[in-house]
């Protein structure tokens, strides 16, 4: 099975070679000693990666086979979308390529 980080390095990859923009976002917290502490001002459930895509903002949540989204990133994807904004899960390359099909075609 395929780390997340290396889907993600994938899908970037491939967008930027298609001359999309597309960046990581941080999301993750930071190690102080033993504790874990998350970043206050950080959008909880924010998407892995956010793309440019035929002038519209694509945000993609990578995923391994097996992984799951959290409730924070389930909330976030009912706001991107209730907003109109593409949300993507994607668990492979083939997923965003599924995704560019559709939105190359307007």
């Amino acid at each position: 099975m395929m780390k997340e980080q290396v889907i993600q390095l994938q899908i970037i990859k491939f967008l930027k070679a298609r001359g999309f923009t597309v960046g990581k976002t941080k999301t993750m917290g930071v190690r102080r000693g033993r504790a874990f502490c998350f970043d206050p001002y950080v959008f909880r459930g924010f998407p892995d990666l956010v793309a440019f895509i035929n002038k519209r903002i694509v945000f993609i949540e990578v995923k391994s086979e097996m992984g799951k989204q959290s409730y924070d990133q389930i909330v976030f994807q009912k706001l991107a979308e209730d907003a109109g904004l593409t949300y993507l899960l994607a668990r492979s390359v083939e997923d965003v390529s599924a995704l560019l099909e559709t939105l190359t075609k307007d």
